[in-house]
């Protein structure tokens, strides 16, 4: 049922029978196959890297998935982040976006085509993929191997078969599942990339990395325990482990998990019992911990929050050349 309610929606898009809205500046679709946990929030922040080294400005339009205001809510205006805009209002990826410094504007709004008309610089369009209200001149789509074998939705966690990969202009794998395992679903057109995830030095929390260019590797001697509240909490276990980090205990929390003092309070609990005084978050949720800073230093507690980054390793030049193309008319000179 669920399969052929989806075919049917494509098909109207396809055919004309559902209106798009069109901007007036280049979109930029990021999205995926699967629910969740696909990397689309370092992928995009990585594709906004590559734009400003372009010398491309560029915006972020994102439903702000989890926050608590409601409607649209502009979070950075004129490339700054508006000061009265709290993780909580924003959502928790779009602070971390709005944090970054790379974007002359970020909107938040569900539905997203309701503030297509609102940006003058190339839009980067956040899980975008489904989204088909908005016109996109590229659209992006985030693979991993588990996308070839898992079920649709209820009874796995695709929205969407492997055969709509026919729309993407881009396919970004994200892991070493092999191009020609995607190969019968793509376009003959279609560019294929390959990200790695590279952790760069941890932080404190009342510290953002700012810095996207100069990777360094993680050097925490004592045992920590990990805790994150992410779609794929495994894949921050991982990237830890690989850098030398020793996990004596971790606790995952829901994705987009809503922290307070009574959660702190357990964590740092659970901290003590298991012998750790240092704790690392991912930088999701190290947005929305800064106001429990005073609280962790009391049971001195060290915390810190670990930056997962991606980076093109495959198809790179390709996808410069693309963004490139699409994008000439808004280069800045220097």
């Amino acid at each position: 049922m669920y399969g052929s309610v989806i075919k049917i929606r494509n098909h109207c898009f396809d055919k004309g029978f559902l209106s798009i809205v069109k901007a007036i500046v280049p979109v930029i679709s990021i999205g995926n196959l699967a629910v969740g946990g696909t990397g689309k929030t370092p992928f995009t922040l990585m594709l906004a890297r590559i734009m400003r080294d372009l010398n491309i400005p560029v915006s972020l339009l994102s439903s702000g998935y989890g926050r608590s205001s409601i409607g649209e809510i502009i979070v950075v205006s004129q490339g700054t982040l508006r000061p009265e805009i709290t993780p909580e209002e924003a959502g928790d990826e779009v602070y971390m976006h709005a944090l970054s410094g790379l974007y002359e504007t970020i909107i938040a709004n569900k539905p997203k085509y309701k503030s297509i008309d609102h940006f003058s610089t190339p839009i980067v369009i956040d899980d975008g993929f489904q989204h088909r209200k908005i016109h996109r001149d590229i659209d992006i789509v985030l693979v991993s191997k588990k996308d070839l074998t898992d079920s649709l939705l209820p009874f796995g966690r695709m929205r969407e078969p492997l055969a709509s990969l026919n729309r993407a202009d881009i396919i970004v794998c994200t892991d070493d599942a092999p191009k020609e395992a995607f190969a019968p679903y793509m376009k003959s057109n279609a560019l294929f990339c390959r990200t790695a995830s590279i952790m760069k030095a941890p932080y404190p929390l009342d510290e953002y990395v700012s810095s996207f260019n100069e990777y360094s590797h993680c050097e925490i001697t004592d045992p920590v325990m990990a805790i994150a509240g992410i779609a794929n909490p495994e894949r921050f276990l991982d990237s830890l482990t690989k850098n030398g980090i020793i996990v004596k205990h971790h606790h995952w929390l829901k994705d987009h998990a809503q922290y307070d003092t009574s959660m702190i309070e357990q964590l740092c609990n659970e901290a003590l019992e298991h012998q750790c005084s240092t704790i690392v978050f991912t930088s999701k949720d190290a947005v929305k911990l800064q106001a429990f800073s005073s609280h962790f230093a009391s049971k001195g507690i060290h915390v810190l929050g670990i930056p997962i980054f991606f980076e093109c390793i495959e198809g790179k030049e390709e996808l410069m050349s693309t963004i490139n193309r699409l994008c000439s008319p808004f280069i800045q000179s220097i």
